[in-house]
């Protein structure tokens, strides 16, 4: 009879064992999905809508809350069809681009042949006015082409720094919710203010100084009275050192303010925690589990958005990066052509300004990555403050 009854109590307890997790589970996703909906994702939605009317025929169609079930592990997409997409647009930016190289080609052969023409007959003014003309034309058609990478930097840039200020508000929101206010404190003021720097100083100053050291660079190699090279140089070097200057004192302090926040938050959190359960019988242990569990889906949440902000980030990024990367193809592989048979000052001026837009190609991929790892550093911040509690 004894037998029987704890038979009897040891299935019932298996039985318990099992429905419970699925109830806690069942209710974690209730929690999940009550906080989603809480959210305002309009903007953010807002910039998927617009990355699938531009690059629909390339990419697979996003939604935020099918990102967040992706993340979650409920929806799985086609990576696959994303790359193949993305190398695509590449060569179809390459083939649009072709007008441009036929013209530099073009130019090129032309100004070998009057270069010729003016070698074979002493003092022949008509040869030389002809081969700076087309000097000209070809200054004309680089700068063009220059300024419209110099547009798409912007542009992006812009972008970037409007999706950053919708999604702070929402991370920072969830990362509170966990209990991590000193990292938003901490946090708000230096991504705020890194943020406006950098798409003030990088828009208003440094491309501005990229462009200027591009048309000297032009006018070094096009005239051989005026040499300006040393200057050119100097200023993309001073270009690339700011640049890298200000990620380091950016991306250093958010690493180095994180980890202390996310610290302190943990240590005050679990302190509180202990005096609830210690303090208040019954009641506070009841409370600091519901808090736990409140915390945790919180915490899955902020993941999943922050998460599905790198991807929508990456997104904004990569098609015009891929726009500025075909113009550096086809002004290399130009001047690869050109050489043999064309001058060697045309063929270094070509060279050059593929180097000049791979430096606009680099200021926006240093932009895309100081607001990734910003991200990333926020996140790994709230998964630091809930592991210490």
């Amino acid at each position: 009879m004894k037998t029987r009854h704890v038979f009897v109590l040891l299935s019932f307890l298996s039985l318990f064992v099992i429905i419970l997790p699925c109830n806690i589970l069942a209710k974690n996703d209730d929690i999940i999905q009550e906080q989603l909906n809480s959210i305002d994702d309009s903007q953010i939605q807002s910039f998927l809508e617009q990355i699938n009317k531009n690059y629909s025929e390339y990419i697979p169609k996003y939604e935020f809350d099918d990102l967040i079930n992706t993340l979650k592990g409920n929806k799985v997409y086609d990576l696959k069809r994303l790359f193949t997409g993305l190398l695509n647009y590449l060569f179809h930016e390459i083939s649009a681009n072709y007008r441009l190289l036929g013209q530099l080609i073009a130019l090129c052969v032309v100004s070998a042949v009057l270069k010729n023409i003016q070698n074979a007959f002493d003092n022949n003014n008509i040869s030389q006015v002809a081969h700076g003309i087309v000097c000209m034309v070809m200054i004309i058609v680089a700068v063009q082409s220059f300024a419209i990478a110099l547009r798409i930097g912007k542009e992006v840039i812009e972008q970037m720094v409007t999706f950053i200020q919708a999604l702070l508000p929402v991370l920072f929101t969830l990362l509170a919710s966990i209990g991590g206010l000193t990292s938003v404190a901490v946090f708000n003021p230096i991504i705020l203010l890194g943020v406006t720097i950098s798409s003030t100083w990088i828009k208003d100053i440094l491309l501005p100084i990229i462009f200027f050291s591009a048309v000297l660079g032009l006018v070094n190699n096009i005239s051989d009275r005026f040499h300006v090279s040393y200057l050119a140089s100097l200023l993309k070097q001073i270009c690339v050192f700011l640049l890298g200057l200000f990620m380091c004192i950016f991306l250093g302090t958010l690493v180095v303010q994180g980890a202390a926040a996310a610290s302190i938050d943990g240590i005050t959190i679990r302190t509180a925690k202990f005096a609830s359960k210690n303090f208040i019988p019954i009641v506070g242990g009841i409370f600091s589990d519901t808090v736990d569990t409140i915390v945790s889906c919180s915490l899955i949440l902020k993941n999943a958005v922050g998460f599905a902000g790198l991807l929508i980030i990456l997104l904004i990024t990569i098609f015009p990066v891929i726009k500025i990367l075909s113009l550096v193809i086809i002004y290399k592989f130009a001047a690869a052509i050109i050489q043999p048979v064309g001058e060697s000052m045309i063929v270094k001026c070509l060279n050059d300004m593929s180097n000049s837009i791979l430096l606009i190609f680099i200021s926006v991929a240093a932009v895309s990555t100081m607001f990734f790892v910003a991200i990333t550093i926020i996140l790994s911040a709230g998964s630091m403050t809930v592991m210490m509690r």
